[in-house]
């Protein structure tokens, strides 16, 4: 029985189907080795076990850590590897082709150039020559003869891979999976923290290749294959890159393959000699296209028959490999157009018009989709006309007139690049392709898609479409190529985008790590209404349909917002989308008025005044009396220099201080410098120079400077951190080797400037270094700008001013670009010049510009100004990208290393700040752009893009009303503000004329007494009666007591007693206790409690409790010292500190007391490792005395203990979550402040158990007893009293079995005449007293990133009645509400 071969084939992914002339018995019986059945088969099979051979080779990693290569290829972003498009093509070879390449002379002399040497082999050949195929086998061939070969197909119909960017990532990949010590480099540069999804080509080539492949010498010569070179999107770029090879220690050998373009051959002339390009034409090699007719012709008839007809064809196909044998034996076309022609009539002449349309749908999704789709993608794409086919693939290849092929990985592609272009070509064609209704049949699929009912559900588990990863990258990028004026379109973008849908998009694209579609999807639908806009679509809307249409158009802005702000917290839980994220959104976005602002709200955002987004992402503010003076940015972390000669360390992610800053230089310090890990910190100071480690804050190495005192002018870090060069007012460039155990200062070169008639040579003010350190330039002044090669050192040239008469122009600051040797510099009067010293060609713009920083990648440069504006341009062309206008000074300003945000610092503060314009043009780096009108310069576009902030008045004091509602706040210039939670502002309380800041803020139990502190130690009480209905409280000044001659150092705690008769004034070395009958000064106390916080005793409200690190004081209210007692902290240490580091000091941060007032939790920090510790204390040891609660006299017994108590730590695993306790609820529910920055809620459980005490008395002598003054008005300073003596007093010391606790009595001296008893007593045991786990941790919502400040997270207040946080923001008072907080 004989089968057709339409009958034989199943239709299967990757099967393979070859005619033999035979029947069910003979088909697996050959005659012999020379049977043409056998030889058939045995060529599949060679095929077969090729391909395996190729795909294991560059699949398996050589390096044994897969886990690192895992690693590398998230680092990289490679979401697929080339083996798909090198299994497509390598199916379409026929055995015996292609075998004249490897005798090709050309061919061979790259394939064997001598090492070290590289070279660049081109490839050239018309349409459908077979280029792909002969790339395929040249692979083969490599990877059979155990060459390193790595190879990448660009593919036009593909959008990703036409950019040079994803052919990089890929080759680097494919390189660190075969090289082991290139692979462990390239993880390194992960530190820097570039995303190379989005980074400029130039940037990957330099440090990826340029900076570790090329230095790599003791390696086999490698070999790269790059298909389709006339597909690039930028094909001569690619050539320019490649073209420095040739200063590669490294042997690599390039192999281009594609169209013959004049255009190209040009570049080629000028790639370098070194290279030795070569050029090869493949066309011409008839016996392959004879092979592959004898392969595919089917029919019967003699030998010499059968073998005229393939003479006929291989005459007529005109060197290629897509004509139909059939068709070409009735007519052969003239070249490829004639034969499209015949293929396209073959679909319009269908005698079934559903065929007709179907083959148009199919057509329109395989000709305008952005990547090749699979079988399956297609299928779903195009939804119930997929349903009428029972064999879907054999249909799509039927249906399509041979225009598209299907490979063996069920990828759906066109036939050929000619194909698609000539379908798109136009309307006189029998049949061709509308691209605009294409885009819009895929931007409807796609919509589809996304709003597939029960969507969300099916993709938690694991059950999502197919088609589901493309929809939601490109539905975007297909509607910008829509008509604007489809009415369909944008109702479908209406639904989606107004509904939960988008939601869900969002929740998938933040699952998957693919946030950044959100700001390719902004940029589409910014371009998209501003289309709309120009066509005067919207200018007759009604008022209803206006507001529709902008809280459509909103989300243009809010998708770029969300990721800026909220990405951290989407990545680590997606679905925080739904309700978390909306509320925290301005009341003008479109998230908020769609999901934010639901009846079913589980978070209410209140107290803020900004309706719409800022640019904002964080402030850094540095302290009083702390001015910075330098910002550097690289990797994960910014750098800032402050004038007491101290570094600050700021993570990058967080904002948050890094465990080893502040670096202490310990002397004046001129500069810093950074290394692009941001592992190394070299810091020169005035004598001495030194390299720290970043992550420890530990310093390597020290380096005595010059006795002459040079001053240094620029510092760079090269060679990844181990070599340190430093430029000298003196003219002299010096280096040190930081690889040396002792290394010492080495002349690397001093340059003799030549002398210029009219111009005075003095010192250097200003020199720049190029990132490799080969290039200088050096600026005097009243002098010209000079520029020199380094090594000899070679004058370049001078910088002349195009209006030399008006001005001579001194430089205050340059920079070199990254890739190119071109200088960015800026002259005192404030305009900004770029210079290319080998051309002599300079360019000018006036910015009134007073500092200046380019981009890491050298498409950016910004410029700051005296008046606090920063403008940000792009290089090429200076146009204006954006523009931010604030209060202060620009002191300086650093790019991250994405692109994605800036830094700057104005003195006491710094800020990082993320526009829009800044995040949409770092994504269009490297990516391509399919109208001409999207590759003129984007700056172009965004000239409007200008921001302002104003100036802010920080919040330095917070507190609510213990009745709710009320709350106020203080400010850093002595405003006192009084809040309504439903009617917002009432009333400034307080206004200083001094402009003297708030410190601290307290509010009375009984809520009719408000106070609060000034920098002069002056305090102020308030009364306030609650209004009647909706009237205004009334507000009445009571009492302002100036306390500067009383209170010993600055004032740091304010607390109402119980019945609010009396106010606790605490400084660091004196108690005060203020009368509010009398507004006076009732009794002062002398005592060290700096470290202490207090807190009304639990039992008795006429105590008052001191608990410090060491120390738990408990007085009376007239200040009498009722107990004191030792205080030991349960803390485990990971290591003792060395010798040369200080003596850790632990502070205690916040004292809370439990709702049923049993314990005390303490939450403390080591200012060595500044780590959070937190324990607690059982209340019922608090008491006055012993077993009494009488007050201790100096005629009381000498053998009165005092009982040493130590609190117990809570579990390590919670501990670890903890960054700022808040507040202890009902129930012993902790509110906490996670290290994720999220408010958390964990109910503790606190257990006793019977454990052994033992006390002992202390040596016998009566205390001296502290003494305090009752007064009417403020007393003098004799009236102080001092606390006793602590050597002199009694002590009792309680241990435990546990073995983790450790007593700090056992580090003093051993006490002398001492008699030990022993009993036992009830109390938790060290580590185990409380039960709890990170499973009871919950939750309840995150802070968004600008949210995000050292010094507004420390006045974070829980108010449990309100149920809300009180959160300060940029001058503000945030006050989130949730339900959670009980």
């Amino acid at each position: 029985m004989v089968l057709e071969k339409e009958s034989s084939v199943l239709g299967y992914p990757g099967e393979t189907s070859k005619a033999l002339d035979a029947d069910h018995h003979e088909v697996c019986k050959y005659d012999s080795p020379r049977d043409p059945n056998y030889i058939a088969v045995r060529n599949a099979l060679n095929s077969l076990v090729g391909k395996i051979i190729a795909t294991n080779t560059t699949e398996q990693p050589l390096a044994s850590n897969r886990n690192e290569l895992h690693q590398l290829r998230s680092m990289l972003a490679m979401d697929e590897l080339p083996d798909v498009d090198y299994i497509f093509f390598r199916d379409q070879w026929i055995q015996g082709t292609n075998d004249w390449i490897v005798e090709d002379d050309e061919y061979c002399e790259w394939l064997h150039t001598k090492a070290p040497n590289s070279a660049l082999l081109w490839l050239t050949g018309g349409a459908a020559a077979g280029k792909s195929v002969l790339s395929s086998y040249i692979i083969n061939s490599l990877v059979e003869d155990g060459m390193p070969c790595q190879y990448f197909f660009i593919r036009y119909g593909d959008q990703k891979k036409r950019g040079l960017n994803l052919l990089l990532r890929s080759l680097a990949y494919q390189i660190s999976r075969s090289v082991p010590a290139f692979l462990q480099k390239l993880l390194q540069l992960g530190e820097e923290a570039i995303d190379f999804e989005s980074a400029d080509p130039r940037t990957i080539w330099e440090r990826v290749f340029k900076s570790i492949l090329f230095n790599m010498n003791d390696m086999a010569p490698l070999y790269w294959v790059i298909d389709g070179l006339d597909e690039a999107d930028d094909p001569r770029q690619l050539v320019k890159l490649l073209s420095s090879l040739s200063t590669s220690s490294a042997s690599i050998r390039v192999a281009l393959v594609g169209r013959y373009v004049t255009e190209m051959d040009n570049v080629f002339q000028k790639v370098p000699a070194a290279l030795r390009p070569r050029c090869t034409n493949i066309e011409g090699h008839l016996q392959d296209y004879g092979r592959y007719i004898r392969q595919e012709l089917n029919m019967s008839g003699s030998t010499d028959f059968i073998e005229s007809v393939v003479q006929r064809v291989v005459s007529g196909s005109r060197n290629n490999f897509l004509s139909d044998v059939e068709l070409a034996l009735e007519q052969l076309p003239v070249g490829m157009e004639a034969l499209y022609d015949r293929m396209a009539n073959a679909i319009a002449k269908n005698p079934t018009a559903t065929d007709r349309a179907l083959a148009l749908t199919i057509l329109h999704c395989v000709t305008c989709s952005l990547r090749i789709l699979s079988v399956a993608e297609l299928s779903q794409a195009l939804g119930e006309d997929s349903s009428k086919m029972l064999d879907f693939q054999r249909s799509v290849v039927d249906l399509c007139g041979g225009f598209i092929v299907i490979d063996n990985g069920g990828n759906v592609a066109m036939v050929h690049q000619t194909a698609r272009e000539y379908l798109l070509s136009g309307d006189q064609r029998p049949f061709h392709v509308s691209k605009m209704a294409a885009h819009k049949q895929l931007f409807l699929s796609c919509m589809r898609c996304l709003m597939t009912v029960g969507l969300r559900t099916r993709v938690k588990g694991d059950q999502k479409p197919v088609f589901l990863d493309y929809a939601a990258s490109s539905w975007s990028m297909h509607l910008t190529s829509t008509s604007i004026d489809d009415e369909q379109a944008l109702e479908v973008l209406n639904k989606f985008l107004t509904a939960n849908w988008v939601l869900t998009w969002i929740q998938i694209l933040a699952t998957s790590n693919q946030l950044r579609v959100l700001i390719q999807a902004s940029k589409h639908l910014s371009k998209y209404f501003a289309k709309q806009r120009q066509m005067s679509l919207v200018s007759n809307e009604d008022g209803q349909s206006v507001l529709k249409r902008a809280l459509v158009e909103g989300w243009a802005t809010d998708l770029v917002k969300i990721v800026g702000k909220f990405g951290n917290i989407l990545r680590r839980n997606p679905d925080s989308i739904y309700k978390l994220i909306p509320p925290f959104c301005p009341q003008t976005s479109s998230i908020y008025q769609l999901f934010g602002n639901t009846k079913e709200k589980t978070l209410v955002i209140s107290g803020l005044s900004t309706e719409d987004w800022d640019d904002s992402l964080a402030r850094l503010t540095f302290g009083a009396g702390t001015y910075a003076s330098a910002i550097c940015a690289a990797g994960g972390c910014v750098t800032i220099l402050i004038s007491s000669g101290k570094v600050l360390l700021y993570d990058s992610l967080t904002f948050e201080e890094s465990p080893a800053s502040p670096i202490k230089h310990g002397e004046r310090l001129y500069r810093m410098e950074l290394d692009s890990t941001a592992t190394t910190l070299a810091t020169y100071g005035y004598r001495t120079t030194k390299i720290w480690e970043v992550s420890t804050g530990r310093c390597r190495m020290s380096i005595v400077n010059f006795a002459s005192r040079p001053r240094p002018i620029a510092m760079l870090l090269t060679d990844n951190g181990s070599r340190l060069t430093v430029g000298m007012d003196n003219r002299c460039i010096f280096g040190l080797d930081l690889t040396e155990a002792m290394p010492t200062w080495e002349l690397i070169t001093e340059l003799e400037e030549p002398e210029l008639e009219g111009h005075f040579l003095n010192s250097a003010n200003y020199m720049t270094l190029n990132k490799d350190g080969t290039l200088v330039a050096v600026a005097y002044r009243g002098h010209p700008l000079s520029a020199w090669e380094i090594e000899g050192p070679v004058h370049i040239g001078h910088c002349w001013r195009k209006r030399e008469a008006v001005s001579r122009g001194e430089v205050i600051e340059a920079v070199w670009h990254p890739h190119y040797p071109e200088v960015l510099g800026l002259y005192i009067e404030g305009t900004v010049f770029k210079w290319r010293p080998y051309d002599d060609d300079t360019d000018e713009i006036a910015a009134g510009a007073s500092r200046l920083s380019i981009s890491r990648d050298g498409n950016l440069f910004a410029t700051g100004d005296v008046r606090g504006t920063v403008k940000v341009y792009t290089t090429a062309d200076f146009g204006l990208l954006y523009q931010l206008t604030a209060e202060d000074v620009v002191l300086g300003i650093a790019f991250s290393p994405d692109l994605h945000r800036f830094y700057d610092i104005r003195g006491y503060y710094g800020n990082a700040w993320e526009p829009n314009a800044l995040m949409r043009f770092a994504d269009q780096q490297g990516k391509y752009v399919e109208n001409a009108s999207e590759t003129e310069s984007y700056a172009q576009s965004s000239t409007a893009v200008i921001s302002s902030a104003g100036r802010i008045d920080s919040i330095t004091a917070v507190a609510g009303s213990p009745f709710g509602r009320l709350y106020c706040c203080g400010t850093q210039q002595g405003t006192v503000r009084l809040f309504d939670t439903q009617r917002g502002k009432l009333a400034d309380l307080h206004v200083s004329k001094g402009l003297l800041s708030i410190e601290h803020t307290s509010w009375s139990n009984d809520g009719r007494y408000l106070c609060f502190s000034d920098s002069s130690k002056k305090i102020t009480i308030v009364s306030i009666t609650p209004g009647v209905g909706h009237a205004d409280p009334a507000t009445e000044t009571k009492a302002e007591i100036p306390l500067k001659t009383n209170a010993n150092g600055p004032i740091l705690q304010l607390m109402f007693s119980s019945d609010a008769s009396a106010l606790l004034v605490r400084s660091s070395s004196t108690i005060l206790a203020v009368s509010l009958e009398t507004g006076a000064i009732a009794h002062s106390l002398a005592i060290e409690t700096a470290a202490s916080k207090w807190v009304a005793h639990p039992q008795d409200p006429a105590l008052i409790v001191g608990v410090g690190p060491t120390a738990i004081h408990i007085l009376d209210w007239s200040l009498a010292i009722r107990r004191f007692l030792d205080h030991q902290l349960s803390i485990e240490r990971d290591s003792s500190p060395a010798s040369d580091e200080p003596p850790e000091q632990i502070t205690l941060d916040r004292l809370l007391l439990t709702h049923d007032k049993k314990h005390l939790l303490i939450q403390t920090s080591s200012s060595t490792s500044k780590e959070k510790s937190l324990s607690y204390l059982e209340t019922s040891k608090l008491t006055a005395t012993p077993g009494t609660t009488a007050t201790p006299t100096p005629e009381s017994e000498p053998d009165t203990p005092i009982t040493t108590l130590t609190s117990t730590p809570l579990p390590q695993d919670l501990t670890s979550q903890i960054s700022t306790s808040l507040a202890l609820l009902p129930r012993d529910n902790l509110i906490f402040l996670s290290r994720t920055f999220e408010i958390c809620s964990c109910r503790l459980s606190f257990r006793p158990r019977t454990s052994t005490t033992t006390t002992t008395p202390a040596r016998p002598s009566a205390p001296p007893h502290a003494t305090t003054s009752p007064t009417s008005t403020a007393p003098s300073a004799s009236a102080s009293a001092q606390l006793p003596d602590r050597t002199n007093s009694t002590t009792t010391t309680t241990t435990t079995t546990s073995p983790s606790s450790s007593s700090p009595s056992s580090q003093r001296p051993p006490l002398k005449n001492h008699n030990t008893t022993t009993g036992t007593s009830t109390r938790p045991s060290i580590g185990t007293g409380v039960t709890t786990g990170t499973a009871n941790v919950k939750p309840l919502f995150p802070l968004p990133g600008d949210w995000i400040s050292r010094d507004c997270l420390a006045l974070c207040v829980v108010w449990a009645r309100e149920r809300s946080l009180l959160c300060p923001r940029n001058g503000e008072v945030g006050v989130v509400r949730c339900g959670g907080l009980i």
